[in-house]
């Protein structure tokens, strides 16, 4: 018998022994018992507490965890919206989920083999796969790291793992890669694996467990930040038939919200950021790099005297992610983002180097910071779940190339398209390109949220379908951040 063969029937014994595990089984073995309350509550935007829909009041997210430190991380990340769980809101729930974090495996259970098995198979076969591709002399195409999330069901639930194999393992440049990982003394794993992510069947209750290093802020915290995020996408995906973007969303105090859209890497979020260093007393942020856009509830109590439709907007008040070039400002200067980067505190040598583009700071180039959004702008800066009318949604088409040219050879445009015509304008970049460019969505959300009705969610929840949604702003051109905050400023009265 092949060791092939002995893995393989392990890890169908192994998975049909996890099949008939219940979940409470297995949350029972996750002793937590630390706790604490995430609540968003809807803020009455307009000034009228009546005009709230009576579908979702408040979203509250109980979180309980094993270690006190990782309580008082996500004390510090949700910083104004933590509050004691016996301490009664002044919000009914009409949204509520519970998750989970436990650092360490369930004893006596442990964790699924069958996980860890296909983990390695799956990188393996994307290095086979690569392998055969320079053999064969075609081309290697640029992207992101191929991703699989392995599952494992349970009884009456699952537990899942995000696996991601690297790639280039095989090109020319491959040698000096490693040379140059090793004088900096960089490990190379030939793949990524998360913690273990479970959740019951009706997605109610989220949790993580397995090895979360709350000391490495960067690896636990995005753990963290997306079980968080899942729980979320699950309450409001169910309650409010909402539709997820890929986007970011800012609004004031006068029941006006713009949001951001545009590709991967285009500066939704970097935008978003000038825009709230501009006026840090007045504008507030819904979400960073995810936004939820949902059904009302009831439209025809929720009319303004012009007869303007609402919109319902959610998002998770979580670090905003930035890169170097926006920390040192290489485009739009933003002092308050640098002193809140405590992972980018370089000196004055460091600071050199980054402008000399050395070694070190090119193989780090596509590194990104956390930035807490109440330590770099104060608090009060979120509004995560608002209520009232989209002004305009700001299409970053600008051309991103054009900053690795020497010279400007474009100058930026901003158009503008209404009605349908603004419809038509998202689904055209939608299908340029990808899908996921304007859209969100995850593997295991897909029993409640199917993202290919994403596009027939935004028509109906922005009110695309009746003719009356927001205007779309496309920035094409030159990329200028002075730009898109003028035109932000503009849509929201600033």
């Amino acid at each position: 018998m092949g060791v092939g063969t002995a893995v393989r029937q392990r890890s169908v014994a192994a998975a049909r022994q996890w099949r008939r595990v219940p979940f409470q089984r297995l949350r029972r073995q996750l002793v937590t018992p630390y706790v604490m309350e995430v609540r968003l509550p809807l803020e009455p935007a307009m000034g009228k507490a009546a005009e709230k829909p009576p579908l979702l009041p408040t979203i509250n997210i109980r979180v309980e965890t094993n270690k006190e430190a990782i309580l008082h991380w996500c004390q510090l990340e949700y910083f104004g919206h933590v509050h004691n769980p016996e301490t009664a809101g002044s919000e009914s729930a009409g949204g509520s989920a519970v998750v989970c974090i436990h650092s360490g495996l369930p004893r006596p259970l442990g964790c699924p083999y069958t996980l860890s098995a296909e983990a390695g198979h799956f990188a393996d076969t994307v290095r086979r796969a690569e392998a055969q591709r320079v053999r064969q002399g075609e081309e290697m195409v640029e992207g992101p790291h191929p991703t699989r999330w392995l599952t494992q069901p349970l009884l009456d639930g699952f537990i899942s793992r995000r696996v991601a194999a690297h790639v280039g393992l095989f090109n020319d440049n491959m040698p000096q890669t490693l040379e140059l990982a090793r004088r900096l003394k960089v490990s190379l794993m030939p793949s990524d694996m998360s913690p273990y992510y479970f959740a019951n069947e009706l997605l109610s209750t989220w949790g993580l467990f397995g090895d979360i290093d709350i000391d490495n802020a960067s690896a636990a915290g995005d753990s963290v930040n997306r079980v968080i995020q899942l729980a979320h996408a699950s309450c409001v995906a169910s309650n409010t038939r909402s539709v997820w973007l890929n986007g970011a969303s800012l609004c004031n105090g006068k029941g006006d919200a713009v949001i951001i859209l545009g590709p991967r890497r285009s500066g939704k979020t970097t935008l978003a950021l000038h825009c709230l260093s501009e006026h840090p007393s007045t504008l507030k942020l819904i979400g960073l790099e995810n936004v939820h856009v949902g059904q009302t509830g009831a439209p025809r109590h929720l009319r303004l005297p012009d007869t303007e439709p609402l919109a319902l907007l959610m998002g998770v008040p979580a670090s905003a992610k930035v890169g170097i070039g926006t920390l040192i400002g290489t485009l739009r200067a933003n002092p308050h983002l640098t002193k809140a980067a405590h992972t980018f505190s370089p000196p004055l040598s460091t600071v050199q180097s980054i402008l000399r583009n050395d070694e070190k700071t090119i193989w780090g180039m596509g590194h990104q910071y956390p930035v807490n959004i109440s330590e770099a702008f104060g608090p009060r800066r979120w509004s995560p779940t608002w209520l009232g009318k989209v002004r305009g949604v700001v299409l970053l088409n600008w051309d991103i190339v054009e900053l690795a040219r020497a010279t400007s050879t474009s100058c930026t445009q901003i158009v503008e398209w209404k009605g349908k015509e603004g419809f038509l304008k998202l689904q055209d970049m939608a299908a340029q390109s990808g899908h996921t460019s304007l859209f969100r969505g995850h593997y295991l959300l897909r029993s409640i949220y199917n993202e290919m009705e994403a596009t027939q969610r935004l028509e109906e929840n922005l009110h695309f379908s009746i003719g009356r949604g927001p205007p779309v702003f496309e920035i094409r051109g030159a990329v200028h951040f002075d730009a898109g905050v003028k035109l932000i400023h503009r849509l929201l009265g600033e």
